[in-house]
């Protein structure tokens, strides 16, 4: 199970994925019909912007952030050291104070926190901006989340994919997505509710794969030719249509938000 914490209450949900983001208004046989394709559209949560965000390209081929954006959190936090911060007015306890979090921010060049980055590195990475999902999120012994972008969806911008584990990892800070921007753009707008990436729950597991021997692929085989046979209706130039049982058969996963 996926368990989050919002770092500001009026700020977005985690969303069930959908199987369809791009609606046509004619024509058939758009990607998005495919039933295989819309499964993998609405497998996982989306994580949303929460707030419109302009990228825009300099003349250096620096990218910056139009209207940087730092809010505060609906909680307060106090170090657990008295010495560490202002005392109450009895003076035995330190002052809570809200976080605070930048929504959007790039590499710097000559960073060496939170790792080092050298200059030809930077050259090549500097159109990547990390992006806040103002989500803190923890998921259950041997679960852990695949962050990558969202399926068959074509923008100036993709997310890059990350394996977290957030079963064992009490990462401190809300979670960030990277973006990595398309170079030929001048300007990319995200607006506030556009799916910025995807979190898939996976299992922690060793995972095999292993050739059928020639008996098992038998098998296989002929299971797959009598499903045909049951299933099937003849279309043009002797193709078998199986698009409707197929959808009718399918047995997808279901992603809810409590």
């Amino acid at each position: 199970m996926l368990h989050y914490f919002k770092f500001r209450q009026d700020l977005f949900d985690p969303e069930p994925a959908k199987d369809i983001y791009i609606k046509h208004t004619g024509g058939k046989g758009w990607p998005e019909e495919c039933p295989p394709l819309r499964g993998a559209n609405a497998y996982g949560f989306d994580l949303l912007a929460n707030f419109d965000l302009t990228l825009v390209r300099k003349r250096d081929g620096d990218w910056k952030v139009e209207d940087d954006l730092v809010i505060e959190s609906d909680f307060d936090w106090s170090p657990p050291s008295v010495d560490s911060g202002a005392e109450d007015a009895d003076g035995d306890a330190p002052i809570g104070r809200p976080l605070t979090q930048q929504y959007a921010w790039f590499w710097q060049k000559g960073q060496k926190l939170p790792h080092v980055i050298s200059d030809d590195v930077y050259a090549a990475i500097n159109h990547q901006v990390k992006v806040s999902t103002f989500l803190f999120l923890k998921t259950d012994p041997n679960e852990i989340l695949l962050m990558t972008d969202i399926p068959n969806l074509q923008r100036p911008w993709r997310a890059m994919s990350a394996l977290i584990e957030t079963d064992w990892f009490p990462a401190s800070y809300p979670w960030h997505t990277v973006l990595e921007l398309d170079r030929s753009q001048k300007r990319i707008e995200i607006k506030k509710g556009d799916p910025i990436c995807r979190i898939i729950p996976l299992r922690r597991d060793t995972h095999f794969a292993q050739q059928m021997s020639p008996a098992a692929f038998d098998e296989f085989f002929e299971r797959g030719q009598q499903w045909l046979t049951a299933h099937g209706k003849p279309g043009d130039g002797g193709t078998m249509d199986i698009t409707r049982t197929y959808v009718r058969q399918q047995i997808r996963p279901r992603f809810v938000v409590l």
